[in-house]
């Protein structure tokens, strides 16, 4: 003789449940970009402001400090990416000027003793080519 337990039902779960949980979610995670942002980058939001009104359509993008692979092995480092509406080569003398007033509008928004190193990107993007790219390194203390 075989003896069987009464089959219990599958669990489920409400539909409200599912819909308050996605909604804590995103309030969750929208909450951790805003953290992010203003931990991060908001102390580089004066700058990025300064370089759009100096470089129209630039899309600044600073950052400092050191990134995720890099932590602490290599100095702290302020990056600044700057689109430019010419290709940046060496030789054209836009470079150049573009590279110390970035600097010098660095130096004004910001603390240059937290940082050891500038890097300063400058991108020239073309249609279906890849972008054209300059970067400038320097330690800042031998920056004049």
């Amino acid at each position: 003789m075989e003896t069987t337990a009464p089959s219990r039902p599958p669990r489920t779960i409400s539909g409200r449940w599912v819909v308050l949980s996605m909604f804590a979610f995103g309030i969750v995670a929208t909450a951790g970009i805003w953290v992010y942002w203003k931990l991060h980058l908001a102390p580089f939001m004066p700058l990025q402001k300064a370089l759009v009104a100096e470089f129209p359509k630039s899309s600044p993008r600073v950052d400092g400090g050191w990134t995720k692979n890099e932590f602490k092995t290599v100095p702290p480092t302020l990056r600044i990416v700057l689109r430019v509406p010419y290709p940046p080569d060496e030789r054209d003398v836009r470079v150049p000027a573009t590279i110390e007033r970035v600097i010098a509008l660095a130096r004004e928004y910001v603390d240059f003793a937290k940082y050891e190193m500038l890097e300063i990107f400058l991108v020239n993007y073309v249609p279906e080519k890849a972008p054209i790219q300059h970067t400038f390194k320097g330690k800042i203390s031998e920056l004049e």
